[in-house]
């Protein structure tokens, strides 16, 4: 029996709970709202909460506006932002029990219009950005329990203020949370310099490495160098042959000329002659085609010591670049670090005074 009256108490709720949820809204609230300058919009169809806001009116909205909503339980957010509001007007919001979200910002409120807010069992959502609000206005809120969301930027609040309402209000959540960002920026820094010191050691093990490459470098241009050196040596050597060699059938040339030249020459002497000069023209032949065989090996030489020289060079510039890389790396690390070690301090002396 017991049973069976607990079900008929929860039917006939659920069904009353049902009803109010398909409640149509109040359309003079609807109308009075936008007469006096603001907006309202249901929520859903077949649902009797309102959205209003009036920081879009082309209206002065200050504290007498806001009668028009007084005891409006069917409010569910309400925007007043950069309105002409003050904290008297705030006093009209208590009695809008349904309220979810309430925008502030902008406005003048201060620490004392907050206390008006104590008895909005339902209230999830507050933005007082740009206001005079501090420390004590947050005090005010502790008494939310329902709190979720609070914007507090270019306000007088600290952080000392927001812990204190993080503990009344446990899953709170306050935009800018000046722990968690003060936490989040030690974090960053420390990693920020973690990284710049792994950075340090990076560029040290790239000029070592950079050091064994240069000396490889070193060794191939003076390798190539000895090599072309060597080349053009036997280039100039076997030009030199090649002269001699037609210095030699010149001269071997001229001693025919003049011996034919005398009618009183032996024809012996001729014919020696003669024999000399084919002798010294198979030389001056022999020679030339040596020293043309030298030509391409030492044009072929030169461009390898040109080629191991550029890459010397360029290894060298590099060694150079990586060493400024460094210096600037090792800076910066020191910068970094220097800034992660004051930051870590400055969170450490804040959390130790709360």
């Amino acid at each position: 029996m017991k049973s069976m009256l607990t079900a008929i108490c929860f039917l006939a709720t659920t069904g009353m709970l049902h009803a109010q949820d398909a409640a149509e809204p109040d359309q003079s609230l609807i109308q009075a709202i936008q007469e006096a300058g603001g907006q309202a919009i249901p929520l859903a169809k077949g649902d009797a909460r309102l959205s209003v806001a009036f920081h879009l009116s082309d209206k002065e909205i200050n504290d007498a506006t806001l009668a028009v909503i007084a005891n409006a339980g069917s409010v569910h957010s309400l925007n007043l932002r950069g309105t002409a509001v003050t904290d008297a007007g705030l006093a009209t919001l208590t009695g809008l029990s349904g309220l979810t979200r309430l925008h502030l910002e902008k406005t003048g409120v201060t620490d004392a219009g907050l206390a008006h807010l104590a008895g909005l069992g339902k209230l999830e959502y507050l933005n007082v950005y740009g206001t005079k609000i501090t420390d004590a206005g947050l005090a005010q809120l502790a008494a939310v329990k329902s709190l979720k969301r609070l914007f507090v930027w270019q306000t007088e609040v600290t952080e000392a203020g927001e812990e204190a309402l993080k503990k009344a209000v446990p899953e709170i959540q306050i935009v800018p949370d000046f722990r968690r960002d003060r936490e989040r920026e030690v974090v960053e820094a420390g990693r920020a310099a973690e990284d710049a010191a792994k950075l340090v050691e990076e560029l040290a093990a790239e000029i070592e490495g950079q050091g064994k490459a240069i000396a490889e470098a070193t060794t191939a241009n003076t390798a190539a160098a000895k090599a072309n050196e060597d080349a053009q040596k036997a280039v100039a050597t076997a030009a030199a042959v090649v002269e001699a060699a037609n210095a030699a059938k010149a001269a071997a040339e001229k001693a025919v000329a003049d011996l034919k030249a005398n009618d009183k020459s032996p024809a012996d002497a001729v014919t020696a002659a003669e024999a000399a000069v084919a002798t010294a023209a198979k030389n001056s032949e022999s020679a030339t085609a040596a020293a043309e065989a030298l030509k391409k090996p030492a044009e072929d030489s030169k461009a390898a010591a040109d080629a191991a020289k550029k890459k010397l060079d360029e290894e060298n510039n590099k060694l150079n670049e990586l060493k400024k890389k460094s210096e600037e790396a090792v800076k910066k690390a020191a910068e970094l670090k220097t800034k992660a070690d004051e930051l870590k301090a400055a969170a450490e002396a804040a959390t130790a005074a709360q």
